[in-house]
């Protein structure tokens, strides 16, 4: 009973105080953080269908895509997330901490910026800033922040959890989530730290075994891809080579296509290193000159570590590692 009340309470003044407040934003990044926390009040019901795109919480500087995820305990989020100058992600954090401000004045901001950095957790008066578990409840359900890498870029991340999920429970009530393992890699994404679903860990096991060729045994079959292998060069060639762990989906339409996409970019971009590079273009397939949507991630060696492809509702996944 006690948690209902308080999930009630808390979506009652996500639902309400936002609705008075959004008549005050005056532009489309305001307007999408409203969006997403009206979502999030009533368990995203409706995002990822084709009838209900997902917003953007973008600027005329900064163009910022959503997709929606799930955590380990099965809450369900939106992750927003970007790779831009830090000009330009500085004054996107400004901007949506003012949007914040207007949204819910009752909430309150946990704010670190050390540095060209800034990381803000954001909730109830009272609610707790834990990212190495959760989500649950008494946990702030809003995170933002904007991390400088070494390129001079930043990545920045905006993530708002469900705030009505049957499967948010006090924190007394959640399985010990272990630390991030000392073998992760330093500036790992936040997904890694926090605890992900089997997507997810398969993911992060088949990004580790980059680090030995993809060495039997070799990583498993996503749970959700209609195939998964792993191609080495031949033995006894002598010469450099590439050694890939390739998947594919083949989903029954183009929109689903494109949520599957933006479903392993999404993942993906909080679970390769923070020194690690990203881009997403239009591209044409080097062998049937066919377009491609794709997103490639490039290692601190500035090689092709991780791309994903889209064409109509054929999906892609290459994880490469290089001899």
């Amino acid at each position: 009973m006690a948690k209902t009340i308080y999930l009630f309470s808390l979506a009652f003044s996500l639902f309400l105080h936002p609705a008075l407040a959004s008549a005050q934003c005056k532009d489309q990044l305001c307007a999408s953080l409203h969006n997403i926390l009206d979502a999030a009040a009533i368990d995203f019901r409706g995002y990822g269908s084709p009838s209900t795109p997902l917003p953007e919480v973008s600027t005329e500087s900064a163009k910022v895509p959503c997709s929606i995820s799930t955590w380990a305990n099965n809450v369900r989020m939106v992750v927003c997330y970007a790779q831009i100058p830090v000009s330009s992600a500085l004054g996107w954090s400004d901007r949506a901490l003012n949007s914040l401000k207007i949204l819910d004045p009752s909430w309150h901001l946990n704010i670190k910026s050390p540095g060209e950095d800034r990381y803000v957790d954001a909730g109830p008066p009272g609610c707790e800033p834990t990212p190495t578990e959760g989500p649950y409840i008494g946990q702030c359900p809003l995170h933002l922040e904007a991390a400088k890498q070494a390129d001079g870029s930043s990545k920045i991340y905006l993530i708002v959890n469900s705030l009505s999920s049957p499967y948010l429970l006090p924190r007394s009530m959640l399985s010990p989530t272990p630390k991030k393992p000392a073998s992760t890699p330093a500036g790992v994404g936040l997904s890694a730290a926090t605890g992900c679903d089997d997507i997810c860990q398969a993911l992060k096991k088949a990004l580790e075994a980059r680090t030995n060729g993809f060495a039997e045994p070799h990583p498993a079959k996503l749970p959700t891809a209609k195939d998964c292998l792993v191609k080495v060069p031949a033995s006894g060639s002598g010469a450099p080579g590439v050694s890939q762990f390739v998947c594919y989906w083949q989903e029954g339409s183009p929109s689903a296509g494109e949520a599957r996409f933006r479903d392993l970019v999404a993942r993906l971009q909080v679970l390769v290193p923070s020194d690690w590079s990203s881009a997403q273009a239009n591209e044409l397939d080097e062998q049937t000159g066919a377009p491609l949507n794709a997103w490639r991630a490039n290692d601190s060696g500035n090689k092709y570590a991780v791309r994903v492809y889209l064409a109509g509702e054929f999906v892609g996944l290459h994880i490469s590692t290089y001899k």
